[in-house]
């Protein structure tokens, strides 16, 4: 993609017409969470691939823009702009970098690039602003932003948050307006024509930054396996991925290189392009054995693998997690690491704390949102505490410290280590012989969770008081979790989270997620319930997790949680 089609050099809020009064309107619709700021800004609805965007959502770009420039308090602050490739992007992306130019920040035109490349990058800087929606359908899009490689933790996110609704008014539009046409397009072309330096500079940040968190020499490193990928027209395809993998020995194979082909979330279906694509491959050649599809900004990105009958097959988000986990932390182990911990998710499968005990691991727990992951992460390192990865089981997203963000290519190079390093695989497997991944997976912890991205884990409520619902809930469970524990359980506990925090017990409700452990005679989790509220859709999540694969039993606890939200959000209207 050239930089004329990249880029928009002109004002595009000179001719802007929305009043006040829309825009708040619009506004309201936003979804304003620490994991990013979110809407439909396609004019034909979420699954329209067209370029325009509202006035309003033009006006409202400036602004969010503008606020971050203020949060970050300096005069001329180096800010990385970048996009994934979802159409409006181009005038978000062009909105943004006229008004932080206008502001006197030193802008580094990146370009469409993905996530967690921006974020590296970002680290010698002094902040990034990405224009994403993850991996929401295609007319959505929205803002991510931060700085030393990840996005602000909650506090800071919610300041970002005040400084920009507070500047809803007529003075701050007018504002907006003003500043967009003090840069000339001159000037804005100037920015752009930095773009091809910008990103040799960024993409040679990120693969040194990817090898040194994998604790490989990327001069002498050769992948020990070939990789399928479907882009799915994914940022991906102009970030490190071809020439990293192809640079190091791993051939490739690759569809939807540009094009959005299907569903932007990697699961299910969904990866079903990728695992047709990789058993193609490994009929012809041996050495393809994995494969990816990442989402639209690349920082989630699920997987296929080959098993030992030369079929492939889709891994759940919880299993990638889980094996992933299960390298890094044998990895520390090896390494004689002391105070092992690992910070994840509410909803992160229980087969996390199973294999976290087998390598003398520590696990704590925050709520959904990759930020509160990461904080927690960081606090424990804190408080003396080795961290060598933390994130979100439910959706496969792995942060191999020091990363901050999730990010595919990390799990690849991680898997690599089962090949590679010297005395891991027995130390994972107990088995001395040729490195196998299904072996490694067969070696995990059985258990099946609901994927957080099924039909059955979404559902619609009326009600609009979180601490209402789970008040409901909570009534409801307490009168009926006696006569509904599984089998081989003998007692329950209920955790709760808020941010990076977790707490034990029903009532004083915090902010997040509420979790329903069901404990064997001698205190271990055995299966559990989750419910939260989605802060990037609409919607409430549940879950239930269950060792043994018991599909049986997993099928009566997700419908009891089921009818539980159900009566709960019915008694409050």
């Amino acid at each position: 993609m050239s930089d004329e089609n990249m880029f928009c050099t002109s004002d595009l809020l000179s001719e802007c017409t929305a009043g006040c009064d829309e825009i708040r309107k619009r506004v309201s619709e936003y979804i304003l969470s620490s994991s990013g700021w979110r809407a439909v800004f396609a004019l034909g609805g979420e699954e329209d691939r067209g370029e325009e965007i509202s006035d309003g959502d033009s006006i409202l770009a400036a602004l969010a823009s503008a606020s971050f420039f203020s949060f970050l308090g300096m005069e001329h602050p180096r800010i990385a702009v970048g996009s994934d490739t979802r159409p409006t992007g181009k005038a978000l992306m062009s909105i943004s970098l006229r008004i932080f130019a206008a502001l006197g920040a030193e802008v580094y035109p990146v370009g469409i690039s993905s996530s967690p490349e921006i974020m590296a990058y970002s680290r010698k800087l002094d902040g990034f602003w990405y224009i994403s929606a993850s991996h929401n359908p295609v007319g959505h899009n929205g803002f991510k932003f931060g700085r030393d490689g990840g996005v602000l933790g909650g506090d800071e996110a919610e300041q970002v948050k005040a400084i920009f609704l507070s500047s809803v008014n007529e003075d701050g539009i007018s504002r907006m307006k003003a500043l967009s046409a003090s840069v000339s397009d001159e000037a804005v072309s100037g920015i752009i024509s930095k773009h091809d330096e910008v990103k040799k500079a960024s993409l040679s940040c990120y693969t040194s930054f990817l090898f040194s968190a994998a604790g490989f020499d990327g001069r002498d490193f050769t992948f020990p396996f070939s990789v399928a990928i479907d882009f799915n027209g994914s940022s991906r395809f102009r970030s490190a991925d071809i020439d990293l993998l192809g640079s190091h020995g791993a051939k490739l194979a690759s569809i939807n290189d540009t094009e959005i082909a299907h569903g932007i979330v990697p699961e299910g279906d969904n990866l079903e392009h990728v695992r047709s694509l990789l058993e193609r491959e490994h009929r012809k050649d041996s050495s393809f054995i994995i494969g990816y599809t990442p989402d639209n900004d690349g920082d989630r990105g699920n997987l296929a693998y080959v098993g030992d009958d030369g079929h492939a097959s889709i891994l759940q988000a919880q299993e990638v997690f889980a094996l992933i986990a299960s390298v890094e932390l044998a990895d520390a182990h090896l390494k004689g690491k002391k105070n092992i911990a690992i910070a994840v998710n509410g909803p992160t499968s229980l087969m996390i704390d199973a294999i976290a005990k087998r390598f003398g691991t520590s696990v704590f727990r925050a709520d959904i949102g990759e930020a509160n992951v990461v904080g927690l992460a960081e606090r424990l390192r804190k408080g003396g505490y080795h961290v060598p990865l933390c994130g979100e089981g439910s959706n496969g997203g792995t942060i191999i410290s020091p990363s901050k963000v999730r990010d595919p290519l990390s799990s690849v190079l991680s898997l690599s280590k089962i090949f590679l390093v010297d005395g891991l695989y027995r130390a994972i497997t107990g088995k001395d012989e040729q490195p196998s991944i299904q072996e490694v997976l067969s070696s995990l912890p059985s258990y099946y969770t609901t994927p957080s991205f099924s039909s059955e884990a979404v559902m619609k409520v009326s009600s609009q008081d979180w601490h209402e619902l789970k008040g409901a809930y909570e009534k409801i469970l307490l009168s009926e979790i006696e006569d509904n524990m599984p089998e081989g359980t003998s007692s329950y506990e209920i955790r709760q989270y808020g941010g990076s925090d977790e707490k034990k017990g029903p009532g004083d409700y915090l902010s997040g997620g509420y979790k329903v452990l069901f404990l064997d005679d001698e205190g271990n989790p055995v299966s559990s319930l989750w419910l939260s509220r989605s802060r990037t859709e609409p919607v409430v999540r549940v879950m239930a997790d269950v060792r043994n694969a018991d599909m049986k039993e997993h099928e009566r606890l997700l419908s009891w949680q089921r009818s539980m939200v159900e009566r709960a959000d019915e008694s409050l209207l």
